[in-house]
């Protein structure tokens, strides 16, 4: 094994000494029959700088404007699954989570398998529908592990929301809309040049549901389906010399009165409300100087979570029966850091991307009675504190069209247990854990239509602080059982590499690609029970494989019709998504589809426009749990498909037309909680 590591290191070596004596030699200039020196989409999540996606061996998802206005939805979930095929669990009641490659989607807590961003800073969030959609530009969707870029989390891959940076002459627009469940909604954004060197985005809206949602197929309706939210955010800027740009950025959210059904089985006795609130800012320098490009951003955000149940336990009937609301639960979560990084471009072809991550995110809760005093929560406070420095290097040959990336990144992480009120079963500790993660990649463009790429690399999920120090006891029928943190857990790893051949023939308006992906999982974390005592351990593994195609074809550029026509596909096919079960023998990872497809059609022709959309989601596992035992069940699959119709009159009027499952499906994205049937909305939009 060593001899032929060592080969392999050897012939690496020998193939980029080649390829750097050719690139030396060469007349350093894109050949004019290569078309890919066009920097007509730009991408900055795969290598944290500015890169063209012709170059990029990664796979990335861009969602842009008109597909985010175009798609029906209400938060950042419903416009990331129906523009890129992502797993996903979603209640009523504004939480969500999404995974990508095979991973369960998660939407609670800060350890993940998939890493959000807003313009590349975490973003703050532990639930994904408290992200705003608003004022942003595109979403870019990274699929693969990214840790040599990002650290913790990116194992799945990343999702970066890119906001809109206005420079130009002010402009903006004001948008008002009604539809079904008595719903409606207003907001307003303007942005643009300032007096002086200054610019600025300004936004804010709210969007209303005051009636409960009509399941799908005559099911009826969801009682406790309501909610409220409103919205904002600001940018400003400044160029206070050629080259140089500073910005201020801050968002804020507020969901009030968000109802939250309980699982069908328990019809109306567990209704709960709730309020979420999430503020988050961040200040960024950036500039050139010589070869150099330089980036620091410093960031802060903090989510808040108020629980109201309407429902107690009565001993007495052993059952849950209605009450009036009272304040159940309190979870605040704060993350502040850094990013410094500098690009140095050498021979003005390769990129070399070198800089340092700090993060630290502290997490609090409490718990209530209710008759409103405190009791003890169930999980301790905690904090985690992370430092990493990354280089990222970019290398590009025979005319741009043989790109390398290699890249790695090292993460030391320092976890606390922290002393929490009326929690007497527990005892506070602290730990400390560091990992490194490489990663690979290679684009070879053929000719101007085909293109070959792969990427291989590490990534990694940190345990949390409760499984590396925590201790606690619970009395069960005079038993007195511990759960104990291992100090020397360390973190969940996984290899994973991707293949693929990319198609992008211009003149017929067609661009597609089709990847093929193997990921495994080592040193998963699971629980183990010894007696009296449980503990955790690495103790686990997972595997994950499967298959990704992206298909557009627009006939109206391929026949200069004058007009848009797109027929478009994006879906994954995974071959297998698998964990090993504690007692020996694997098993499906839930609430992953082996399938996932988003299909349709796209119309544009600068007065009208419109979009039909069909999203398919397979069979998926998961346990019932509310059947003794936890049976394992399989969840049907659904085909959900959408409308949306718009036109443009007299330059700056906008009228749209948007139907949600517009064929009644009753469907779920996770099971005992369905989402909406048909659906219709109607907006005017004035653009200025």
């Amino acid at each position: 094994m060593t001899r032929r590591v060592g080969t392999f290191v050897y012939l690496g070596a020998l193939a980029l000494f080649l390829l750097f004596f050719l690139e030396w030699t060469s007349p350093g200039r894109c050949a004019s029959r290569v078309p890919s020196c066009e920097m007509e989409q730009v991408v900055v999540t795969a290598t944290r700088v500015p890169q063209a996606k012709v170059e990029l061996p990664s796979v990335v998802d861009l969602i842009g404007g008109m597909d985010m206005e175009r798609t029906v939805g209400e938060d950042l979930t419903d416009i990331v699954k129906k523009n890129s095929s992502v797993d996903v669990i979603q209640y009523p009641g504004m939480l969500s989570g999404i995974g990508l490659r095979g991973f369960r989607p998660e939407y609670f807590g800060i350890t993940k398998h998939c890493l959000v961003l807003i313009d590349g800073r975490p973003a703050g969030a532990t639930n994904l529908s408290t992200l705003l959609v608003d004022n942003v530009e595109r979403i870019e969707v990274l699929k693969g592990p990214a840790s040599s870029l990002y650290g913790a989390e990116a194992m799945g891959g990343v999702v970066n929301i890119i906001t809109r940076h206005s420079t130009g002459r002010p402009s903006g627009s004001v948008d008002v809309g009604a539809g079904s469940f008595d719903t409606w909604y207003a907001r307003a954004a303007v942005g643009g040049k300032a007096s002086g060197p200054f610019d600025f985005d300004l936004s804010a809206g709210t969007r209303n549901q005051n009636d409960d949602i009509t399941l799908g197929n005559g099911h009826g309706t969801r009682p406790g389906t309501t909610y409220e939210t409103d919205y904002a955010t600001f940018r400003l800027g400044a160029e206070p010399a050629e080259g140089w740009r500073l910005d201020l950025k801050g968002d804020y959210y507020y969901g009030g009165d968000i109802e939250a059904p309980g699982a069908l089985f328990y019809g109306d006795s567990q209704q709960s409300q709730k309020d979420l609130r999430r503020y988050g800012a961040d200040a960024s320098i950036q500039g050139k100087w010589g070869s150099n490009r330089t980036r620091v951003v410093a960031y802060a955000s903090r989510e808040t979570s108020d629980y109201y149940n309407k429902y107690a336990y009565d001993y007495s009937t052993w059952s849950y029966v209605p009450t009036s609301p009272y304040h159940s639960y309190y979870s605040e979560t704060r993350w502040w850091g850094c990013q410094v990084q500098n690009l140095y471009s050498l021979m003005g072809r390769h990129d070399v991307v070198a800089g340092l991550d700090y993060q630290a995110i502290e997490q609090e809760s409490r718990s209530y009675n209710r008759d409103g005093s405190r009791r003890a929560p169930w999980s301790p406070d905690s904090r985690r504190e992370n430092w990493s420095p990354f280089v990222e290097t970019v290398w590009r040959f025979l005319d741009r069209r043989f790109v390398v990336t290699l890249g790695a990144r090292y993460d030391y992480f320092e976890v606390e247990t922290k002393a929490t009120p009326y929690k007497t079963d527990f005892h506070p500790g602290s730990e400390s854990f560091d990992t490194v993660s490489p990663r690979a990649g290679v684009k070879f463009r053929l000719n101007e239509v085909l293109s070959l790429h792969a990427t291989v690399g590490k990534a990694f999920v940190p345990p949390t602080a409760a499984q590396m120090t925590g201790y606690s006891e619970r009395d069960v029928g005079g038993t007195v059982m511990i759960t104990r943190g291992n100090p020397g857990l360390g973190p969940e790893t996984s290899w994973s590499w991707d293949a693929g051949m990319g198609v992008a023939w211009k003149r017929l308006g067609l661009e597609s690609d089709l990847t093929f992906f193997v990921t495994r999982v080592d040193d998963k974390i699971s629980t183990t029970t010894k007696g009296n005592v449980t503990t955790y351990e690495n103790s686990s593994r997972a595997g994950m494989a499967g298959a990704e195609l992206e298909l557009a074809w627009d006939a109206g550029e391929a026949f200069e019709l004058g007009r848009s026509i797109r027929l478009f596909v994006n879906g994954t096919r995974l071959f297998h998504a698998r964990e090993r079960l504690d007692g020996g023998g694997w098993q499906d990872i839930h609430n992953v589809a082996h399938w996932k497809v988003n299909y349709g059609l796209d119309y544009d022709d600068g007065r009208y426009s419109g979009r039909i959309l069909a999203r398919y989601v397979g069979k998926r596992k998961d346990y019932d749990w509310y059947s003794p035992g936890y049976p394992e069940i399989t969840c049907d699959a659904f085909t959900v498909v959408d409308l949306s119709l718009g036109m443009t009159f007299k330059r700056h009027h906008h009228l749209s037309f948007d139907v949600g499952n517009v064929f009644d499906e009753y469907y779920y994205e996770k099971p005992e909680y369905p989402l909406a049937g048909r659906s219709w909305y109607i907006g005017y939009k004035f653009t200025f």
